[in-house]
């Protein structure tokens, strides 16, 4: 089960993701090359990056320099720079979407699935606080990680990973049928057992 900070904390948190092969002494499994450094008055949030990745996050960083130049108004200068975060949020719904669509041909893909899903919701604290600062954004989207890693850990079972995970998608406010996903799954739990649903 993912070990995931509360939203919002209480005080200052470091957040530090470790990713698959992070620590190997095996130099060709080492694909990360950069470091993703985020920090605020209320968190401090750090993950290593893959090229791909690192290539992403400098192309929003450089649109976000463009448009300060460009853009006298300050609210574009916030929403470009929401954007610069939001890109690697982005791009995790990319791959969970491409990866889940191979999923029948590729056996590996389902893995796949689930590591970007864990990627977006791990990377949840930066992208609330993007959003949060967007002055173009109303409400918060979909998020995709939680919907298909809810989905995912339902179909294999394991109902109290998922109702977690929903009841965390509830609680940070993300669009979507939250709250009739949590008592679905109180129910299936309360029905294998698990006393009365919470």
């Amino acid at each position: 089960m993912l070990d995931l900070p509360k939203i919002p904390p209480r005080k200052k948190e470091k957040i530090v993701i470790t990713r698959a092969w992070e620590n190997t002494e095996d130099p060709t499994h080492l694909p990360y090359v950069a470091k993703f450094n985020y920090e605020d008055e209320n968190c401090r949030f750090e993950m290593c990056l893959t090229a791909q990745e690192a290539d992403i996050y400098q192309n929003a960083k450089t649109e976000y320099e463009k448009a300060k130049r460009a853009h006298p108004d300050p609210m574009m200068h916030r929403h470009f720079k929401a954007q610069k975060f939001l890109s690697l949020h982005e791009h995790f719904g990319e791959q969970i979407r491409k990866f889940y669509s191979f999923r029948e041909m590729d056996i590996q893909a389902l893995d796949r699935v689930v590591e970007y899903c864990q990627l977006q919701i791990q990377y949840v604290p930066v992208a609330l606080r993007a959003y949060q600062n967007d002055p173009f954004t109303g409400e918060l989207p979909e998020h995709l990680g939680y919907d298909y890693l809810v989905s995912i850990r339902e179909e294999e079972g394991q109902y109290e990973e998922a109702l977690y995970l929903a009841k965390l998608a509830r609680e940070e406010g993300w669009k979507g049928d939250w709250e009739y996903r949590v008592q679905r799954l109180r129910e299936i739990l309360w029905g294998a057992g698990g006393g009365a649903p919470a």
